[in-house]
């Protein structure tokens, strides 16, 4: 595979930021939340799952960053992920009047989608010859 830099770069990126965004809401959530205007929850479980969800997905990108043609199953998942957020994100945004920072994240996971996308079809699939 030729040119693979661009794509390795966008996973590394993307993982970092993914992993750090994770990092803030575990050990400072209070922080985000004020930063946000949004109301602070008394279940810390509801705010810490879903952020070692976000960190897993950021060291899973790391993983495609290392080999992309190997681990292009896993760009699919990642697309996933971005769809499913950016969904719950803009439906919510749209209807239910959430914060700023929800979409300031899908717009930035739109972009992100974009490039995974691209990856996606720019590597090699398994069953071609």
């Amino acid at each position: 595979m030729k040119n693979m830099v661009w794509m390795r770069l966008l996973f590394i990126f993307v993982g970092i930021v993914e992993f750090v965004i994770g990092a803030l809401f575990i050990f400072l959530p209070a922080w985000v939340f004020s930063l946000a205007a949004i109301a602070s929850t008394d279940h810390s479980e509801y705010i810490q799952f879903p952020a070692f969800l976000i960190m897993v997905f950021g060291l899973m990108m790391f993983n495609i960053a290392v080999d992309p043609v190997k681990n292009r199953n896993l760009i699919f998942y990642c697309i996933l992920f971005k769809i499913v957020f950016c969904t719950v994100a803009l439906y919510n945004w749209f209807f239910a009047g959430v914060s700023w920072l929800w979409p300031v994240f899908a717009g930035f996971d739109l972009v992100y989608l974009a490039g995974f996308i691209l990856a996606l079809r720019a590597l090699p699939s398994k069953t071609a010859s």
